[in-house]
């Protein structure tokens, strides 16, 4: 990413960041220690910032100081319009997130720059016009993970091996993605519910591989988008395979549906209007039992009566695929980086003593 050019530049990033927190200018340059007419002049680009006052601003604001004095990538620039002094929560929350997806490309651009981090081959994807091919598009995916109709163990390991890099970020939102050179990155909120999070991660997949440059899930009115409609049949069909929701149905005939489904939704943990809609897309329940059983959410007993145990969970706040972890530990053993930085980037709280030797020190005994 490109560096900013003036303190115009630098002061706008602040502004934004600013609004999307929903700060007033004069509780902020309170917060940060400077008088208003300080911050204004900053906001401006008349203002100079000192090292300290930008730590201060970022740490307030809860991001890198990276993301003040570089510009973001030209896809996320081009569909996103500056933040208003009105700005309404949508637009706020996707400069967050976008903010979020800055700050991981960034960060995996860096892994990636020094050869910690090897992208696998762009793979070969046909084109997608209509829902059938979305869903065949699923079957290559499992077909080359090797996966048949099996549950997914890891979405974020499983998108690693297609060059999709994701972290999991504390926010209410679903996720957002970005095509960079030769790889993707994307990001997915931790606070929406286990299922829900796993389908986002399956919808960015989707858009990586259909070769957008970038998507954002804030805002987004799936049903009046045609193409949102053919990635949602790719993520379905990825998480909960059809040829799976047959053989249930055919392997117990005395179950009820809402039990099958409640099978379903905990063996491959996906939300229960996901799992629901590929019933009914498949001709297993009526429009009157899809109707009945859709409000009819399963709690956490109805999962122990069925599996005798909960759903595993999966992308949880914080997480990353194994390969971007390894790849951070690789920079702490070569000596790039220090352990505060490991525990960052990580999202982990470590200390020196948690991390493995450096490769110029010698094993404990």
């Amino acid at each position: 990413m490109a560096d900013v050019e003036d303190w115009a530049e630098l002061g706008e990033r602040v502004r934004e960041a600013r609004l999307a927190h929903g700060l007033t200018q004069a509780s902020f340059a309170s917060q940060v220690g400077l008088e208003r007419t300080a911050l204004v002049r900053i906001e401006a680009g008349q203002r100079q910032v000192s090292a300290l006052e930008l730590m201060r601003i970022a740490e307030l604001l809860e991001l890198p100081v990276a993301h003040f004095v570089s510009r973001p990538p030209t896809a996320v620039t081009s569909r996103r319009q500056s933040l208003a002094e009105d700005a309404d929560a949508t637009s706020r929350q996707r400069f967050l997130l976008d903010a979020d997806l800055e700050t991981f490309a960034r960060d995996t651009g860096w892994l990636v720059d020094r050869e910690l981090l090897i992208p696998p081959p762009p793979p070969s994807t046909p084109s997608v016009d209509d829902e059938s091919g979305a869903r065949a598009l699923a079957h290559q995916v499992r077909k080359t993970a090797g996966l048949k109709s099996d549950p997914i163990p890891s979405m974020a390991e499983l998108a690693e091996k297609l060059g999709l890099y994701i972290r999991v970020v504390d926010r209410d939102a679903d996720g957002a993605s970005l095509l960079l050179d030769g790889y993707g990155v994307a990001v997915v909120g931790g606070q929406a519910p286990p299922g829900r999070r796993r389908f986002t991660a399956a919808h960015e997949l989707g858009h990586h591989l259909l070769q957008d440059a970038y998507h954002s899930d804030v805002g987004v009115a799936a049903s009046l988008d045609e193409r949102e409609k053919l990635i949602d049949a790719f993520a379905a069909e990825l998480l909960l395979p059809g040829d799976a929701v047959r053989r249930r149905w055919a392997e117990s005939p005395d179950e009820s549906p809402r039990t099958k489904l409640i099978f379903l939704s905990g063996v491959y943990r996906v939300s229960w209007s996901v799992t629901v809609a590929t019933a009914s897309h498949l001709g297993l329940i009526d429009t009157a039992e899809r109707q009945r059983l859709r409000p009819a959410t399963p709690v956490r007993g109805d999962f122990l009566a069925v599996l005798g145990r909960e759903p595993g969970t999966d992308l949880e706040i914080g997480e990353t695929g194994p390969g971007w972890r390894k790849a951070v530990l690789a920079a702490w053993k070569q000596g790039r980086l220090t352990a505060a930085r490991v525990g960052e980037l990580l999202r982990e709280r470590l200390t020196r003593e948690d991390l493995p030797p450096r490769e110029t020190e010698p094993l404990a005994p």
